[in-house]
């Protein structure tokens, strides 16, 4: 019975031991990664920065290419406007002068009767 008390103990203490030193080797370690850690950490946030950054750019270049486009579209409209008024003037202008020269026959016509 003594030697399990002793054998536990022994245990005890070498457990004991073994953490504490696990917790001083855990301090050791994170005292020494901590800068490395701290620069991952700024690494990332300027990283997470520069994305936010490059998609609002990426957010204005497509309201851009949306306002050319649609100037674009306005421009297309008014120029077919402007074709279909000229193309009507000059049907316009061509009616007029067949009627014109329907008008001139019809004329000459009455005066040989």
């Amino acid at each position: 019975m003594k030697k399990l008390l002793s054998v536990l103990a022994v245990m005890a203490f070498t457990m004991t031991i073994a953490t504490a030193a696990e917790s001083q080797l855990q301090n050791y370690v994170n005292k020494k990664l901590a800068p490395v850690t701290q620069k991952e950490q700024e690494l990332n946030a300027k990283a997470e920065a520069d994305r936010k950054a490059r998609e609002a750019k990426q957010a204005e270049w497509k309201k851009q290419q949306e306002a050319n486009k649609k100037a674009a579209e306005a421009r297309q409209a008014q120029r077919q406007a402007e074709y279909d008024k000229q193309r009507k003037e000059a049907e316009a202008r061509r009616q007029n002068t067949k009627n014109a020269i329907q008008a001139e026959k019809d004329y000459w016509k009455s005066l040989k009767k």
